[in-house]
This record gives C-alpha cells, sequence and structure tokens, in this order.
C-alpha cells in the first residue's frame, strides 16, 4: 500500500483539511483545482477509505479521516525534523500543540513548563479555546494535547489522560481597609461574578449555587475568563469563585478573602490528553514528561 502512496499526496491532504476548500488548498499547493482533485482521490484509492465527506458544507473529514490525519501530520513534521538533523542543522524545531483551559494556560502552564526537558528544543503554540472546539481539534489532529479539567468523554478510547494535579475553587470578595470580607456572606442578593453556563468552573459552581434560595446571589457579571472574574472581584464588584493557583498572591497580600459558606469549597482536577495515536518525537518527550512520577502538587 505504501508504495503506491506519493508523498505530495499527504501534503495535499494536510492542506485540505486546513482549508476546508478544495479551490484554497489547490492555490497553496500551487497546482490546478483539477490536478489537485486527482491527487486527493489517488490518495483516498491507496489508503481504501474517503478520507473527507464531499457532502458536508463546509467539507469534513470522515471519521477515518481524522485517525488518519492524526498520524500523517505527526509523521511528516518528525520527517522534516530528522531530515533537517541529518544536514546538520539546529534551528529546526518540532512543534507542540496545547489547547488549554483559560485559567490554566495564564497561571499553570508557564510553571509546568519548567519541568519539561529539553524545551529550549521544542516550540510550544499554546492556544485557549472552547472546551467543544479542543476536542473536535484533538479528534481531527490539529491539536496534541489538551490541557484541561476533568472531562468524562476524553477519559477512555481513542484519547489517554494523565493528572497532573489538582485544584480548590474557593468563593471570594475584596476587603474592606479593616482586612473583612468587604460582602456580608449572611445577606441576600450579593452580587455575584459568575462564569459561562458552559464552562467547566460555571458548570461547578451552578451545581453548588442549585442548592441555595435563589434569593442568596443576585448574577451581575459573567464570563469565561476566570482572570477577568478575579479583576472584578479585587476592584469590590462581588464575589466571585477562584481557583487556588491565580489567587496565592491576592489572599497572601488581603486583595481577597475567602469567604466562609458552607460546602462552597469545589475540589478539580487538572488533565493532559491526548489521541491515543503517535505523534511527534517532540510531543512524545512532553507527555513522558508529564507522565514521569513527580511530586505530589
Amino acid at each position: 500500500m505504501l508504495n503506491n502512496i506519493e508523498t505530495k499526496w499527504l501534503y495535499d491532504f494536510i492542506a485540505l483539511e486546513e482549508h476546508r476548500s478544495f479551490t484554497l488548498a489547490a492555490e497553496t499547493r500551487n497546482i490546478s483545482q483539477s490536478s489537485f482533485s486527482r491527487r486527493i482521490r489517488a490518495l483516498e484509492e491507496a489508503v481504501g477509505f474517503d478520507i473527507f465527506d464531499r457532502g458536508a458544507q463546509p467539507l469534513q473529514l470522515t471519521e477515518p479521516g481524522k485517525i488518519f490525519h492524526a498520524h500523517i501530520r505527526n509523521t511528516l513534521d518528525d520527517l522534516e525534523y530528522q531530515i533537517h538533523k541529518l544536514h546538520g542543522g539546529s534551528h529546526y524545531k518540532n512543534k507542540i500543540t496545547i489547547a488549554a483551559a483559560h485559567s490554566l494556560s495564564v497561571f499553570v502552564m508557564p510553571e509546568l513548563l519548567k519541568t519539561v526537558p529539553d524545551r529550549q528544543e521544542k516550540i510550544f503554540y499554546v492556544e485557549s479555546i472552547d472546551v467543544d472546539d479542543a476536542v473536535l481539534n484533538l479528534k481531527e489532529g490539529r491539536s496534541d494535547f489538551i490541557f484541561s479539567f476533568y472531562n468524562e468523554e476524553l477519559m477512555s478510547e481513542p484519547f489517554r489522560h494523565t493528572r497532573i494535579m489538582d485544584s480548590t475553587l474557593y468563593p471570594v470578595c475584596a476587603c474592606d481597609t479593616a482586612g473583612k470580607p468587604l460582602f456580608d456572606i449572611r445577606a441576600a442578593g450579593l452580587p455575584l461574578l459568575n462564569y459561562t453556563d458552559t464552562s467547566y468552573m460555571g458548570r461547578q459552581v451552578n451545581r453548588y449555587l442549585s442548592t441555595l434560595p435563589p434569593e442568596r446571589f443576585t448574577v451581575s457579571f459573567v464570563s469565561s475568563m476566570s482572570d477577568l472574574l478575579k479583576r472584578m472581584a479585587k476592584q469590590g464588584h462581588g464575589i466571585a469563585w477562584l481557583p487556588d493557583y491565580s489567587i496565592r498572591d491576592e489572599l497572601a497580600n488581603k486583595a481577597l478573602t475567602v469567604l466562609k459558606l458552607d460546602q462552597a469549597v469545589m475540589k478539580m482536577q487538572v488533565y493532559l490528553y491526548r489521541l491515543d495515536a503517535r505523534l511527534n518525537v517532540a510531543s512524545e518527550s512532553f507527555w513522558r514528561a508529564m507522565t514521569a512520577p513527580r511530586s505530589a502538587q
């Protein structure tokens, strides 16, 4: 089968997956659309299955096509990397693409990358995107990893996971001049700085709020970004549930304080997820570093 596949077809495939348009992909490959279409069809005939669902608008990968893309993207990355090494080049670096929850990318990722050996030989592409989009990107091989919270869909095949750390959500607010909470937690109609309903933290907070009388809190601000909610809380706009890793300094210098609210502290687990397919050399090295035994966090 491999004897019948030309390398240029694989690059055609990568271009078409990226652009989802035969016209645009053909332009980037500097060939006519008719020739490009014939090469994609030749690749599909060589592998024995349809790679693209041509009936979908925009063009979509088939389920086998998603798996094939994940393998081919990393295989081509490795091939280019090894050829550059054989030529004595040291400037070429493998890419590691990570889709991360916003708060984790801001507060945890920089420290986490310090533990990666030979990180100077890698280029990390970190993007904060919606979790549903991140899962789709992982399935289709556009991302190597998802750095996020517990996700039932990602805990079983065709995915792999490793737990990176545990975290805690605390209800917090700004302090008054005496260092006391700015808001009386016993009062009704407390201003709530909440997460969007579709975010992981939003689901955790809303599950807790559903156990309280509705008059306890009044939503005054909503965002998917915990860093923005933290800024709002520090300026006295209301009460927010924030992860411990993002508020250590604020708690220490009394910019924020934890409110004493029954059963309001929520535990979270942070995971690194990947597709159960071979990744490029740098990504596999990163995975080994993340799965190696390390001290509890």
